[in-house]
């Protein structure tokens, strides 16, 4: 029984980016439509937000809301969530950890959006090398988050955190090699390469 998936989210990568990298990382097809008429959309969508992930296949429709659920759904139907009990809890804490730091950077990432502060800015850019002190350890000398051989959603979090960072100020990860190095693998898959050749 095949799948078709379309993305709902406005012009911009914000939220939904992670889940195109899902799409990317697993090399799947999928449809990405920009929101442009949010007045009228808003309430034909679940919990009246994007984005809105929806699946179309033999059975009928039914529209995902909520960007972790999403990756989380998509991370367990395209086996990016670990191979076995271990490598899926490390993913688990790994993504919490990503989560929990993404949270932190979005007052900065949209600092002109949500009118942040520059004593919060600077506080953010001050405490980063302690957090990702504490990716690395999470990392330690593994391939990957999970511990495993492949990718897992963590990842794909890891990689577009890191990409943000690392586009506001290249020299972010200069002391971190191996959180460096994940960045660089992980945009060198080749199905990831080219989704980020067409992004741009």
């Amino acid at each position: 029984m095949s799948t078709s998936y379309e993305l709902l989210y406005f012009p911009l990568r914000g939220r939904a980016e992670p889940i195109r990298l899902m799409f990317a990382t697993a090399n799947v097809d999928f449809t990405n439509t920009p929101v442009t008429n949010w007045p009228e959309l808003k309430p034909k969508t679940p919990l009246g937000q994007v984005p809105v992930l929806i699946e179309r296949s033999e059975s009928g429709e039914r529209q995902l809301p909520q960007s972790m659920a999403i990756v989380r759904h998509l991370a367990r139907v395209f086996n990016l969530d670990g191979k076995d009990e271990v490598e899926k809890t490390n993913t688990d804490v790994a993504a919490e950890t990503i989560n929990d730091w993404r949270t932190k950077f979005a007052p900065v990432q949209f600092a002109a959006f949500m009118h942040t502060e520059q004593a919060v800015i600077d506080k953010y850019w001050a405490d980063l090398p302690g957090t990702l002190r504490t990716l690395e350890g999470l990392l330690g000398s593994c391939t990957w988050f999970g511990g495993g051989e492949s990718p897992t959603y963590a990842d794909v979090l890891a990689f577009d955190a890191l990409d943000n960072h690392v586009g506001m100020k290249p020299e972010s990860l200069a002391d971190f090699p191996r959180l460096r190095a994940l960045h660089d693998r992980f945009r060198a898959l080749p199905s990831v390469a080219a989704y980020l050749a067409k992004r741009g």
